[in-house]
């Protein structure tokens, strides 16, 4: 993984759209995985900004939590389409999402794998980093031969979750995600990474040097398709 450090979270988002406007100029119908969370936003901006043809693309979810309706205010869903898809007018036939209502979370994983394969993989794919490390909601102690699957979440994301949703809620225990099989199986992947709470996260990554299933974001390190966007905040010294 290449690591490329920008003055601002702005600077690291234009090269993140600069990069899937290549993508698209190669291939329009390009299958796109975005992570739903603020770190994208920035992303989402660049993009809109650059007014870049999606008319083609197909979207894959990353990651969901279960048990709650897609519509709920801070569910992946949900703040996927508030601040990207009905900016950029995505049409359903575009989306392939998890089910998170689904009773039988195994086969719902087994057709989103199916609909990427269909599509043809994953061209590019944007990724948040936990501030355990985790990957879409790969928790620390995931196998790095996964596929996509039910996951009981950690404490760390327990405890960030509440802030994406109304108060209220009730409690969230489990989510889908894709594994880190169908991440590292990306033929673009970046990972941004941004601001100053993010700065021990970073360091703890840099020195890990050799991929651990106890620190998820270690699987990119051997991913030569694989870039780390930092602004200068979250890069520190």
């Amino acid at each position: 993984m290449k690591t490329m450090i920008f003055e601002s979270p702005v600077a690291a988002a234009v090269h993140g759209a600069d990069t899937l406007a290549s993508i698209l100029r190669a291939k329009p119908e390009a299958l796109i995985c975005l992570a739903a969370g603020h770190s994208s936003l920035p992303f989402f901006d660049a993009v809109l900004e650059r007014g870049l043809d999606l008319s083609r693309a197909r979207f894959v979810e990353l990651d969901e939590w279960l048990d709650i309706p897609p519509d709920t205010p801070g569910s992946c869903a949900s703040f996927m389409r508030d601040n990207f898809f009905s900016r950029i007018g995505v049409r359903e036939a575009q989306l392939c999402l998890f089910d998170p209502l689904t009773k039988d979370p195994a086969e719902e994983c087994r057709r989103v794998e199916g609909q990427i394969g269909r599509w043809g993989g994953i061209d590019y794919l944007l990724l948040g980093m936990g501030m355990n490390g985790h990957l879409g909601l790969n928790e620390p102690g995931s196998g790095f031969a996964e596929g996509a699957r039910a996951a009981l979440l950690s404490r760390t994301t327990l405890e960030v979750a509440p802030k994406y949703f109304p108060a209220g809620m009730p409690p969230i225990t489990r989510g889908i995600t894709l594994g880190i099989a169908d991440i590292l199986a990306a033929r673009r992947i970046q990972l941004l990474v941004l601001g100053a709470r993010k700065r021990e996260i970073v360091r703890r990554l840099h020195a890990a040097g050799t991929p651990d299933p106890d620190f998820p974001a270690t699987a990119l390190l051997d991913a030569d398709q694989a870039e780390l966007l930092l602004d200068r905040a979250a890069a520190g010294e």
